[in-house]
């Protein structure tokens, strides 16, 4: 059970692991929003590969979509939390694994990431690979989770692993949030 007060439930893993599809399906059992992920719209609409200058750009957009969905959207009463499709720690692990030894381009403290309100669920990448136009890495899923896995602990951050099918997954993080599990 969360023991915790939550005011927002964040998807996160790596690509093609089920996040979008389990945001949604979370928004839709609790009637409320789901933030989607600001990176896709962002890089389908630059006109040119993304650089690693980007990801500043990226995290400041996915954490401004995030305060706008929650200062106005609908929450539903009986779960009154924002469901974010991914936040800061995809890109954190998008610099970690694709530019690494370079300096960081994201900021080094910020209220975003000190949040206490905030629950993870950690998408395990047991589904088979999905092609996308902004998946770069079908071989690398299972190492990237561990890199997740490991910010989680490193940070104290309260999540839940989630794994085999949408409804499993569903259960899963329904049956720990009201409580059943």
């Amino acid at each position: 059970m969360v023991k915790r007060s939550i005011q927002k439930i964040v998807v996160t893993g790596p690509e093609s692991s089920g996040k979008t599809m389990l945001a949604q399906a979370l928004a839709e059992r609790f009637q409320t929003r789901w933030v989607p992920e600001f990176a896709r719209y962002y890089v389908a609409n630059m006109g040119r590969p993304y650089t690693h200058n980007d990801l500043a750009l990226i995290y400041q957009g996915q954490k401004n979509w995030e305060t706008w969905f929650c200062n106005n959207m609908f929450h539903s009463p009986a779960l009154p939390v924002l469901v974010c499709d991914t936040d800061w720690t995809v890109l954190r692990i998008w610099e970690q694994y694709g530019y690494p030894g370079l300096p960081s381009v994201l900021p080094e403290t910020d209220s975003w990431e000190q949040a206490t309100d905030t629950f993870y669920l950690l998408s395990t990448p047991d589904f088979p690979w999905q092609p996308d136009p902004f998946r770069e890495h079908p071989e690398e899923r299972w190492q990237l989770f561990e890199l997740y896995q490991n910010l989680m602990e490193e940070r104290h951050l309260p999540f839940l692993k989630v794994e085999g099918s949408l409804e499993n997954r569903l259960a899963q993080v329904v049956g720990v949030l009201l409580g059943k599990s």
